[in-house]
């Protein structure tokens, strides 16, 4: 079966089943009940290339996503300043597999590559909304599944992904196009991207770069209904705060474990009802585990034991209740050894070879407690564009205000 027709086939599988969604709704409704929807997505597109990786050069696959989600109402004090965005999860189902190249590459591809499902959250916020049409960016995160990874002896050809379950990242933006009050067109463009986060090597990651079309069917009517609850004004609020970030990573130049873990004491001001910035002192041990025992290196080299490092790092978050994405951005002011050089033979980065002078966090964090004055969460620290560790987070907030 050719891609065409398998398209095909499936835009006709969502049409029956949201045609009969449609029909099984005819109950009575509340002109307060929460907008509750799914939605039907078909994902088309490519694997960005990887030099010497016949098999990804113009690869383009399928992959069939499910949704289900919420419109908010303004009951909470982020939602209005976000214009009311859509929260939800998504299951997603990828075949590596360009049904369009030849019998003998399809193979390759489904030996090397196989497929991948995908569980998501997402929050989806409106850039304009104008009567029926809504353009909006979407930012996503969970976890993928994947069903062929790096094996010495017997897949040896995929150095993207070396572990089975991965942390997933998504960047969406696209157009809604409300077609009724219960059916919504939808077109996106999406860029996806899993990877271990060093966790164990060889970890190139896999991008992908796809367009969605799909269908969204409104549980209750749809975008336009929503009534926007009135919130009291916000007051902004500051507290310090204490975090520690163990986490492990698989060095590529030597092969070598590490524990990593950070300590830092800092500030943080929420700004605004989606947005906080602070900034923190981190003080930082690496402590070397020993050699990978998939990978063998021939010579040998000098390797520290113990590793510190002292920096400073300033962040943001965009924050929707107790959820919040974080990017930071730090310098490092302190480090011994000095000049950490671990192996003089063709290196080409990683956080050890030679540590620069910025680094870069990127990730989660959620407030726990009625006070909220704990948290926990996950950091990804690299060294563009190299990923050092995924690191784990608890924190205390005090002072607070």
């Amino acid at each position: 079966m050719n891609i065409v027709r398998r398209n095909t086939l499936y835009l006709f599988i969502c049409s029956m089943v949201l045609f009969h969604l449609y029909g099984l709704a005819a109950f009575a409704q509340d002109a307060r009940d929460p907008d509750i929807f799914m939605e039907l997505n078909l994902r088309y597109g490519k694997v960005l290339h990887h030099p010497n990786r016949d098999f990804l050069e113009d690869l383009y696959f399928n992959s069939y996503e499910f949704r289900f989600g919420l419109q908010s109402s303004g009951e909470n004090n982020w939602e209005k300043p976000l214009n009311y965005p859509i929260t939800g999860i998504a299951l997603r189902f990828t075949n590596y597999t360009d049904y369009s190249d030849s019998d003998e590459l399809q193979q390759r591809q489904k030996d090397i590559m196989g497929s991948n499902l995908a569980l998501f959250g997402y929050l989806q916020a409106p850039i304009i909304r104008f009567h029926r049409f809504n353009w909006h960016f979407q930012l996503g995160m969970g976890f993928g599944v994947f069903s062929k990874i790096y094996d010495e002896i017997t897949n040896p050809e995929n150095v993207l992904i070396s572990t089975r379950v991965t942390p997933y990242i998504n960047f969406q933006t696209g157009f809604d196009i409300q077609l009724n009050d219960r059916l919504d067109l939808t077109l996106n463009a999406n860029y996806t991207h899993a990877s271990n986060a060093s966790w164990k090597f060889p970890n190139y990651g896999i991008n992908e770069v796809q367009g969605l079309a799909g269908i969204r069917y409104h549980i209750h009517p749809g975008l336009s209904t929503f009534v926007p609850m009135e919130k009291s004004e916000f007051k902004p609020s500051g507290s310090m705060f204490v975090a520690v970030e163990p986490g492990w990573m698989w060095s590529r130049y030597n092969n070598y474990y590490y524990f990593k873990t950070g300590t830092s004491f800092g500030y943080e001001r929420q700004l605004h009802p989606v947005f906080r910035v602070g900034g923190a002192v981190e003080a930082h041990y690496i402590h070397s585990l020993g050699p990978s025992p998939e990978f063998r290196i021939e010579d040998e080299y000098s390797i520290p034991d113990v590793l510190t490092t002292g920096s400073l790092y300033a962040f943001g978050e965009l924050c929707f209740g107790r959820f919040a994405f974080h990017v930071g951005f730090g310098t490092y002011v302190f480090r011994s050894p000095k000049n950490i050089e671990l192996a003089k033979s063709g290196a080409r980065g990683g956080s050890l070879y030679t540590i620069p002078a910025f680094f870069e966090r990127s990730g989660f964090r959620i407030d726990l407690g009625e006070k909220r004055t704990h948290f926990v969460g996950a950091i990804l620290r690299a060294h563009y564009p190299v990923a050092d560790y995924l690191a784990f987070v608890y924190g205390y907030k005090f002072k607070h205000k």
